[in-house]
């Protein structure tokens, strides 16, 4: 089944292809690309019967792009091509070869394997310190390992596509034994042992291998040489190895550090005892090889996953957080729970008519420094960013990550805030631009928090009546003040100098709040502690 291999702000991900697949932004495409710059409805991609998968571009404004070339009219895709849709890479792969390794082996209970003549414990590319060979055969033993290595490495080179390196490493074992099918196999998703990569000299030329086989090579981690089936009296009813006419198989395990990562199995029925131990050893080298391999793809990956990840919660958390969501001490789930959290909302007063008289350019400009300034002013003091709503910015404490101190951060982060905001000014005014000015609410209270979305695009917030007192907070306050709630008051009293407010009448309470208005840091307040009474995910 032929496949595309999408890499967007998300990370790498698979779409299997059918026969028609629309690309787009909107959801209803079969193949939804969540990319600001691509269409609704991008391009398609479908299967023409005589010439094969094709993409039509529908003229979408930035164009699709296959091999860097823009497409103006339909184009025959080819096995490896790279499409371009705006920020979006897509590969295209012509069939997966996992699919096309489980149609020719038949892993099977009921096939037998021929009579093993010999075993071999499987040497990891160690070298005799030159002062211990004692001998040409361990010279030339040697020798042969850095030929096969160097043969590998220079084929490979830098490919980190696993399916690519698999099929290489079966085509160079072809060229250093003569082998009629070779297969190797990967554990799935279940760790069961599936074929991955397969070859053969003649076109759907099958294989059955045994299970049992495999079982041996997987527990014992040694590469076996087995000698004609049809030549042992055991397996005289083994009617589908005589049919294959295999006459003599290895079979070696995949290591790196001694961690099995596959098994490698090749079959020649060129002539009875085709291999040697020699043949074994040299196997085994190559096995080594693509161990090796297989671990640079496996890294490579997931520094790529990684590095998504981290670019990805680095515009939510505070660096140190996203780096344990990366590390997997905190988790990224669907769902949500109670907690009791502290939210600070925080806007600039007089922006609509502000931004009236502004340029476009600049109010995006000045919103991102005015922005830059204020999360990093949250992460300093361990709090989560929401979301941005216009000029608006919202912040969590206690939600993903809970502190002792919680509320106390969110204060002592809101008067940094304003006392940003008047620095801030400062530059503006000297390049000739207009100063602003916010106000900050702060509301500590229950929520329901968690990530929430599809499980493709999922953003963390809160919700509740306490996250909207906090905005009505915010809504009242007046320009550099912070004005705080008799909840979030309660948390922090003797911390800070505080001077009460009129009694609130908010928008859906029937009751006017008590509010107070932060004025400075108390001396005698201590220094907050990073000392975290728990670590908890959501979900």
């Amino acid at each position: 089944m032929a496949k595309l291999i999408i890499f967007d702000t998300e990370g790498r991900r698979e779409a299997p292809l059918s026969d028609q697949n629309t690309l787009g932004r909107h959801p209803q495409n079969r193949i939804q690309i969540l990319d600001r710059v691509v269409s609704k409805e991008h391009c398609l991609i479908y299967l023409d019967k005589s010439k094969g998968y094709m993409l039509k571009d529908y003229g979408s404004l930035n164009g699709t792009y296959v091999n860097k070339q823009r497409v103006a009219a339909p184009v025959v895709l080819s096995d490896g091509d790279e499409i371009v849709m705006g920020n979006t890479r897509c590969m295209f792969i012509k069939e997966d070869m996992t699919d096309s390794a489980a149609k020719l082996v038949d892993v099977s209970e009921m096939a037998v394997q021929s009579h093993i003549r010999s075993k071999i414990a499987v040497d990891q590319d160690r070298f005799m310190p030159e002062k211990e060979v004692e001998d040409d055969k361990q010279l030339r033993g040697d020798y042969e390992k850095l030929r096969v290595v160097y043969e590998l490495q220079r084929d490979i080179g830098l490919e980190l596509n696993l399916d690519k390196i698999l099929e290489r490493m079966l085509t160079r074992t072809f060229e250093f034994l003569n082998c009629d099918r070779g297969v190797i196999l990967m554990p799935d998703d279940t760790s069961e042992f599936k074929p991955r990569a397969y070859k053969t000299r003649k076109p759907d030329d099958k294989l059955i291998i045994s299970s049992t086989l495999i079982k041996q090579v997987q527990k014992d981690k040694t590469g076996i040489l087995s000698s004609d089936a049809m030549m042992d009296n055991r397996f005289k009813e083994a009617k589908s190895m005589i049919m294959q006419g295999i006459r003599s198989t290895m079979a070696v395990p995949i290591l790196h550090h001694n961690e099995l990562l596959g098994v490698m199995i090749i079959d020649s029925s060129v002539a009875v005892n085709a291999y040697t131990e020699k043949d074994l050893h040299l196997l085994s080298n190559i096995a080594g090889q693509t161990g090796q391999f297989i671990k640079n793809a496996q890294m490579a990956k997931k520094i790529e996953q990684d590095a998504a990840t981290r670019e990805r919660f680095s515009r939510l958390l505070s660096p140190d957080l996203a780096e344990m969501v990366v590390k997997g001490l905190l988790t990224v789930e669907k769902g949500g729970e109670n907690r009791t959290a502290t939210v600070l909302f925080a806007d600039i007063r007089g922006f609509t008519s502000m931004s009236e008289n502004m340029q476009a350019g600049d109010v995006l400009h000045m919103l991102n420094e005015y922005f830059e300034i204020m999360v990093e002013i949250a992460f300093r003091h361990g709090g989560t960013v929401d979301k941005f709503v216009g000029d608006e910015i919202m912040v969590l404490w206690g939600a993903l990550v809970r502190h002792i101190d919680d509320a106390s951060r969110a204060v002592r982060a809101a008067l940094e805030m304003q006392s940003a905001v008047v620095e801030f000014n400062a530059t503006r005014e000297r390049t000739g631009g207009r100063p602003i000015a916010i106000g900050i609410g702060i509301n500590t209270g229950d929520v329901v928090a968690g990530y929430i979305g599809s499980t493709r695009t999922m953003s963390y917030s809160v919700i509740g009546d306490s996250v909207n007192t906090g905005a009505r907070l915010c809504s009242a306050a007046k320009p550099g003040q912070v004005i705080i709630s008799e909840t979030t008051f309660s948390h922090v009293r003797g911390e800070f100098e505080v001077e009460a407010q009129e009694p609130l009448n908010a928008k859906g309470k029937s009751m006017a709040l008590q509010v107070y208005n932060v004025v400075r840091v108390l001396p005698k307040s201590t220094e907050r502690t990073d000392k975290t009474d728990s670590q908890e995910t959501i979900g």
